[in-house]
């Protein structure tokens, strides 16, 4: 009877140890490298956000081989630069028995407006010059107690324009053009010069499906926090263009307003 127990305790210990060993040997994909995704500037600019959840098939030499959107960040924009960045990810590959294989891995990409700190200075300095008639009367009602703000505010100052064309070419004769990642050749980034990248102006025009028009954000405060507010103007003559970009440019969305000093950081 006791030989009998011992050869069960030893085929149990056999067979636990087994287990454990293939267990050991079994895995799923494992990242090594993921290069984060880039923000698009369009989308950054409007303040869009948002979350995609991929699926990516893995090979057995840890490529990625296929990326499918499982859940929507809400914004093409968003969802394609997730995408991009998902097919440059490597893995070590999935294991079944120690042998790799191939594999699915789901991973979230967000995007998250969230300002950097040490830009506060910079902020802060260009807010200081900024002329009594570009500023805000003070607005509590405004502020949250986690120090956001709304991310949409109406900019009560006129455009300096009263048309997308006079806009364009006021920007091109006295602005700047900004470069920046991933903007479609019909949109650009102007900035009037002498203003010290307090306004920038995101113009659509040829083909573009917004076209013709145009979103301008500056820096103001109102003697407490600095912020932006924006103005839009749009002359599609397309039903329900101009409605489409006033939602994407109002969308419900929080900026960090940076409170000001009592004095500019340079003063005696």
């Amino acid at each position: 009877m006791r030989l009998l127990i011992a050869r069960v305790l030893l085929l149990l210990a056999n067979a636990f140890a087994a287990t454990s060993v293939q267990a050991a040997e079994d895995a799923g994909p494992h990242v090594i490298e993921s290069p984060q995704p880039r923000y698009p500037a369009e989308a950054f600019y409007l303040g869009i956000t948002g979350t995609a959840v991929l699926i990516m098939d893995v090979d057995r030499g840890g490529a990625v081989k296929e990326v499918f959107v499982e859940q929507s960040s809400r914004n093409r924009m968003l969802d394609k630069a997730a995408i991009d960045a998902a097919r440059t990810w490597r893995f070590s590959p999935a294991l079944v028995n120690g042998v790799p294989v191939s594999g699915r891995v789901r991973v979230p990409m967000s995007f998250a407006l969230e300002p950097d700190a040490i830009e506060d200075d910079a902020i802060r300095d260009r807010a200081f010059t900024l002329p009594p008639r570009l500023q805000l009367p003070e607005s509590p009602r405004f502020h949250d107690a986690d120090g956001t703000v709304a991310g949409y505010i109406e900019d009560p100052i006129p455009l300096e324009a009263g048309s997308v064309a006079d806009a364009i070419a006021l920007l091109k004769a006295r602005g700047s053009q900004r470069s920046a990642t991933g903007l479609s050749p019909d949109v650009a980034i102007y900035t009037l010069d002498g203003e010290n990248d307090r306004t920038r102006w995101l113009v659509y025009e040829g083909d573009h499906y917004y076209a013709p028009s145009l979103v301008r954000k500056r820096l103001t405060h109102d003697g407490r926090r600095a912020y932006q507010v924006t103005r839009m103007l749009c002359e599609s003559k397309v039903p329900d263009v101009c409605t489409r970009l006033a939602g994407t440019v109002q969308r419900p969305y929080r900026q960090r307003a940076v409170p000001l000093r009592t004095v500019p950081r340079d003063a005696p």
